[in-house]
Parts: C-alpha cells; structure tokens; sequence
C-alpha cells in the first residue's frame, strides 16, 4: 500500500497518505517528493533511496506499480450467492465436502463402525439415528492401509453387503500404503473421479502416512489433499484415528471417556477436520468387558448442534461373524453403589421377603445393624413409596411396612 501510494502521487494522482503512514525507505520517498519541484519527483525519489539497501529494486517496484490501482476485495453479501449450502452424508455426523475424524483407540470397533456405514448408504438401509440415506446405493471408497483385504470381505459377507459398490484401495505389491506419495493422491482422486463415491473411508491415518503425525509440517499436505479431494468430490471422507496412550494402558484404554486432546498426533489434525467424532466401550457393570456396548459420541462440531450420543452392541450373525446392533441412546456407565443405594436394595429385599410385613421400628433395628441409620432407612422407604405401603395408619402401633410387587403396583 505504501508503494502504491508513491506511484500513484508520482502519475499525479490524489491521495491522503501522509509521511506519519509510511516507513524505512518510503518515508524517505514521500518526505522527499514533498520538497520536489514539479516534474521533478522521479529524481527525487533515487536521491531518497540511494542511502538504502537494492535502491534500483526499489525504485523499479515504484515504477511498475500501476497508478491508481485498487484491489477488489468483496464482501460476505458479494459472494454469498455463489456458496452452496451445508450438505450431509450423515446430517449432524458426517458432512459433504469436508473432514470428518473418527477417534478411539484400537480394538474398539472403529473399522466395524465404518464398514456399518457402508452397508446402511449401499443398501439404503438408513443411519442408525434414523436420517435417511441420501444417495442410496451409491459407491464407497474403503482405503485399507491395514492392508488386509480378507478381514473386510469376512465383514462384508457377515453384513450380506453387495461388495460390486466397495471398492478398496491397496498398495502396490511389495510396498506400505502411503498417501503422503503423489502417484498414490493421483491413484485415489482416479478411483473418485470415475466411481463418483458418497463416502471415502481412510482406514488408518497412522497406516496411510510413512511421515509423523506430531508435527504440523508433516500433515499438512495430507490433510490439504484429503480436503481438496472431498471438496471437490463432493463426497464424505471419514478419517479413522487413533488415540493418546492414556493412564489406563491396555483394554481400559477402550471405555476411556474422549475429548479432542486425546487423538494422537499434531492438533491441526483436529482442527481440519469438521466433525470428530469419538468411539468408546462403555463399563455397564462391575467388571469391564472389551466386548460390551459402545458409544458414539460427536466431541467436535463446527457446522451445526451437538447431537445425542448414540450406542450399539456387537450381536452374532448365523455366519459365526457379527454386526453392530444399534440403539438410539448411549448405555449408561456403571456406578458404584453408593451406602444409600445399597440401604435400599436392603430394605427391598428385607421386606419383599416378609409378605405378612414388619413393623417400622423393628426395620430400623435391623437396619442399624447392617450399618444403616434411621435417617437414611427412611429416605429409603420414601424413595420406594410406590412399592411400601402401610398396613395400617403411620402413626398406629400396630402398623406394618408391606412390600408391594411391581405387579400389584400396575393393577
């Protein structure tokens, strides 16, 4: 801007810049055009920049900057007519045209969520929070960096998914999966261009990049080509990720509870991507399961509300395999029980098993000797009112607490 100002005053131009808006060698350009005599302007701009540094590459940047340039610069409201609208694969899940991440750690199911996926756009079968399919039996892309074909064609066949609309993506013989190669992005925006997918699906990143994830420099041009091929494609791109070695090493890894620190690697990962959603076991009892329920949960979301959690469970097909069994609410994690929970279980048990009843007082008795006191046994009776009646009124000496059984309850 400050050359331009010089070259438009040098052509005659009006300008309001003033020498306070100007610095280094242009303050001194301007602080000498202003004491030139008319026509003399030129001269006095090589005496200014003769003290300075490649003063004739200066004075040539002067010289060709186009007098009475302006630079076009439009508005949201110039350019909003041209933008199309947020478009979904998955409304609320999986965005077109953009990065979506799918973090958990390993053995957790994320290649079975994402197999899932592909069977429900295949086969029109709906996303398992009832959105509808948009682009019904359209082509998927699966980039297998695992490199182990068999394991998805066994998954396939335990979906009975029409494997001629999957279409994996696999090295050349003898060499690692790599994206980070330019003959591979050409191979993967070939197999695009022609099959016109609704869904690219990067299984892992870990395993499609020979380069490290921690630094930013060594992710960027992936990342870039993974963004410019689903603009363009007009498709969406999962991109399966793993995890940060948590505190609870091992299977416990799988139930840890996800936020956007967790995913391994340099946090431009995350920022490039949309969407990130998280998987995890969910505890639902005492002991941990590694097989037990899942949860699918949206920890980042740049174009829209967070939606509800989902959950699912792995259940067994006749072909010995198993596909994933959804329900529209997360399972609930286990909780220890706390002194007052198992006061009631206590009181459930001591009266259910007394169908003639006991009296109140001889409850509390028996209750302090289980460590409970009067206090908790009665905000414990009060919790199960529905199912405690008296036998006679409160306050009566011959009263007795009655167990009532759900089904009496419901008659």
């Amino acid at each position: 801007m400050q050359i331009q100002a010089i070259a438009d005053r040098l052509a005659g131009f009006e300008t309001t810049a003033r020498a306070m808006d100007f610095k280094g060698p242009w303050q001194a350009c301007w602080r000498n055009m202003d004491k030139a005599k008319p026509g003399e302007e030129q001269n006095a701009l090589q005496e200014a920049l003769a003290g300075f540094p490649d003063a004739e590459g200066n004075l040539q940047k002067i010289l060709a900057t186009r007098p009475g340039y302006q630079p076009k610069i439009l508005s949201l409201a110039e350019i909003a007519k041209d933008l199309s609208a947020i478009e979904w694969v998955w409304k609320g899940k999986i965005a077109r045209g953009f990065l979506t991440v799918l973090g958990a750690s390993q053995g957790s199911g994320k290649s079975f969520v994402a197999m899932d996926f592909a069977w429900r756009i295949i086969h029109n079968i709906g996303f398992p929070d009832g959105a509808p399919i948009i682009r019904p039996g359209a082509n998927i892309i699966y980039v297998d960096g695992e490199m182990v074909p068999q394991i998805a064609n066994e998954r396939a066949k335990n979906y009975e998914l029409d494997s001629s609309k999957l279409f994996l993506m696999l090295p050349d013989e003898g060499e690692m999966l790599d994206l980070g190669k330019t003959h591979y992005q050409d191979r993967l925006s070939e197999m695009v261009a022609y099959l016109k997918p609704e869904l690219i699906i990067i299984d892992s990143l870990s395993s499609v990049h020979s380069s490290g994830q921690n630094n930013v420099e060594d992710v960027r041009n992936l990342l870039g080509f993974f963004v410019r091929l689903v603009s363009w494609a007009d498709c969406g791109l999962l991109l399966i990720h793993h995890i940060r070695k948590t505190s609870g090493n091992g299977p416990r890894m799988m139930n840890h509870d996800l936020d956007i620190s967790d995913l391994s690697g340099s946090g431009y990962i995350t920022q490039q991507a949309r969407v990130v959603m998280s998987l995890r076991v969910i505890q639902t009892t005492q002991d941990f399961d590694p097989n037990g329920p899942r949860e699918l949960k949206v920890i980042k979301n740049n174009l829209g509300p967070y939606d509800s959690p989902l959950g699912f469970s792995f259940a067994p097909t006749h072909t010995e395999g198993v596909v994933l069994k959804w329900d529209d609410k997360a399972p609930e994690p286990y909780q220890e029980p706390t002194q007052f929970d198992e006061c009631k279980a206590w009181l459930k048990k001591l009266l259910s098993e007394a169908p003639e009843g006991i009296k109140p007082k001889e409850v509390i008795s028996a209750g302090k000797e289980e460590g409970f006191s009067r206090t908790m046994i009665y905000r414990a009776r009060k919790e199960l009112s529905a199912h405690i009646q008296n036998s006679e009124g409160r306050k009566t000496p011959d009263n007795y607490w009655l167990w009532v059984s759900e089904t009496d309850t419901e008659k």
